[in-house]
């Protein structure tokens, strides 16, 4: 049976395993948005400066982006099931052993070691990867769905967590969510997924497999990493994807490990705070199905553009929320919009990535790629932090995202124009 046809069908095991993808990055992305929660009790606790702590976040980033090409390079010879279940397992690890923290280094070393290598084994670019091996027609919206996980999994779990620290302390808050991946998640990946699709009946794939498995076997993960290297270094697309994934990278870290302090700062109480970061997960579903469906009909660039105006609009606001009336709905509505942007360029991203560079080093490629959003993913907290450290505000972090973004919508007009049906 044709792929393109059985994918139409919910009896098709690639639905399986968009759930499956959904609820490991629900929790996943959730684990990584939890920093902002954890980085108010930790400078309550002890004292650390914003700085400091942003420091760890930008570790977790830098390691993260650096693994990468190396983690896919074990995807591409392997598959799925070797890697995706081990993120699963390594981010838990490191949640489940903050319960211990009591100094700086540990919160470097589980942060920046542990959450940076479950990362790269099970985050956004192993995911991507895995969504063209099972769809065709319908990967936009396969890879929207998958990308709406975080979404979903904030709206539950980062409440629950900021519920749980205030009654239980933020020590059980981070041991709870830890033992959630290493018993829950992770078994549930070793168990249900799946390296290829076994509908794909062509024999001209089927003899490319068989070719890349001979191929793997006399290569080591470097020579592979170096030559699809000399493949894309004189693509136009790979850099401008490359920018645009620093783009996000700077933008969605900047704010996720910023924003429940930064709306603590503007006199919303820790819970409200808490459901406007959840919010922002949540609606980070609307973005990424609706991008994900409408890129499919008017293909990927002009809905990039689109999300990405979104998320300029974001910035704006949440600028402009200390000067408008006190705890009122506009950090709401910033939890809306900000979401919805987000969602938005990280699917609309992926399904541009895998449509311009489909192929069996797609899994390679997507790691590479992974660098410009670990690099931007590294600095921006890293200078957030410092920034309100020494100005006492985040005006210059917030002007820096507005050029970013902008530059992105102007970019978004040289892609190609991929998906449209």
């Amino acid at each position: 049976m044709n792929m393109k046809k059985n994918e139409q069908t919910f009896t098709y095991y690639g639905w399986l395993i968009v759930v499956l993808s959904f609820l490991t990055l629900s929790t996943h992305g959730s684990a990584r948005m939890s920093f902002s929660l954890f980085q108010v009790a930790l400078i309550e606790e002890y004292g650390w400066s914003r700085g400091t702590l942003g420091g760890a976040f930008s570790l977790m980033m830098v390691l993260y982006a650096l693994i990468g090409p190396f983690v896919g390079s074990f995807f591409e010879k392997y598959g799925a099931r070797a890697v995706i279940p081990l993120g699963s397992i390594i981010i838990g690890i490191g949640l489940s052993g903050g319960y211990f923290i009591s100094a700086i280094w540990h919160v470097y070393f589980l942060i920046g070691i542990f959450l940076s290598v479950g990362q790269a084994c099970s985050g956004f670019a192993m995911h991507s990867a895995l969504m063209p091996i099972w769809f065709s027609k319908k990967r936009g919206l396969a890879t929207g769905i998958v990308f709406s996980g975080p979404g979903i999994g904030a709206i539950f779990l980062i409440p629950a967590l900021e519920y749980i620290m205030r009654i239980y302390g933020w020590r059980n808050a981070t041991l709870f969510f830890g033992l959630l991946l290493i018993l829950i998640i992770g078994p549930s990946n070793f168990i249900f997924m799946r390296n290829k699709s076994k509908t794909v009946d062509s024999e001209q794939e089927n003899e490319q497999l068989k070719e890349l498995n001979s191929e793997q076997k006399k290569k080591t993960s470097i020579s592979q990493i170096l030559k699809v290297i000399q493949n894309v270094k004189t693509s136009k697309q790979f850099w401008i994807l490359g920018f645009m994934n620093f783009s996000i990278g700077i933008f969605s870290n900047t704010i996720i490990s910023q924003l429940q302090i930064y709306m603590i700062d503007v006199k919303y109480s820790m819970s409200n705070a808490a459901i406007i970061l959840g919010m922002s997960g949540f609606f980070r579903i609307t973005g990424s199905l609706f991008s994900g469906w409408i890129s499919d009909y008017i293909g990927r660039k002009y809905t990039m553009a689109i999300v990405s105006t979104i998320s300029l609009s974001s910035v704006i606001l949440l600028i402009l929320i200390p000067f408008l009336e006190a705890n009122s709905y506009w950090g709401y509505f910033f939890g809306i919009i900000f979401g919805i942007g987000g969602g938005g360029l990280t699917s609309c991203y992926a399904a541009q990535s895998a449509d311009t560079f489909q192929g069996k080093q797609l899994g390679i490629i997507m790691g590479l790629l992974q660098i410009f959003y670990g690099v931007g993913g590294a600095t921006g907290p890293l200078l957030a932090g410092f920034n309100h450290d020494i100005t006492g505000n985040y005006m210059l972090s917030f002007i820096v995202l507005m050029i970013m973004l902008s530059a992105m919508i102007l970019g978004c007009f040289s892609l190609s124009n991929l998906g449209k049906k």
